[in-house]
């Protein structure tokens, strides 16, 4: 078991260096000491919902859209995310990243896609078959944690 664990701590570590590096290069000086924890899963988040208005990313985060405008001022002024004024409705903003923002997110994406290959190659088509099995069982168990967590927040 301590070895699975090892594993996994390496690979989290080796993802949190190459995303630090990433960050550090597209980010200015002054863009890296604005910028915290808090505002990446931001941008992840935006990312995966592609271009949310207030209330999704709202919803999504479990936070009040006064907390969600205050977020995306500071993303603005970071030049990582833009807002977009509804055509129909001139009182929805929806939000998008920005190039710089894109970048940061998808240079995480091409690290997952990378390890994904890595591990791929060294597989029969069973074993792949097993571990996207066993991916997709580990995937829905830390969605039903991340909803029991929810819940437990909402009482």
């Amino acid at each position: 078991m301590i070895m699975i664990e090892d594993n996994i701590a390496t690979i989290a570590n080796y993802f949190w260096e190459k995303s630090i590096d990433n960050i550090n290069r597209i980010l200015s000086d002054g863009q890296i000491k604005n910028f915290n924890m808090n505002d990446y899963y931001y941008l992840a988040v935006i990312y995966q919902l592609g271009t949310p208005n207030f209330g999704d990313v709202a919803d999504a985060l479990h936070l009040t859209k006064p907390s969600i405008s205050a977020m995306v001022q500071r993303l603005m002024k970071n030049g990582l995310v833009s807002k977009i004024q509804s055509k129909e409705d001139k009182r929805i903003f929806h939000l998008k990243l920005t190039e710089k923002g894109t970048q940061i997110i998808q240079g995480d994406y091409e690290l997952y896609h990378s390890l994904a290959n890595d591990i791929l190659k060294y597989l029969t088509d069973k074993q792949k078959s097993d571990v996207t099995c066993l991916l997709d069982l580990v995937v829905d168990n830390l969605r039903k944690k991340q909803a029991e967590a929810r819940r437990g927040e909402m009482q």
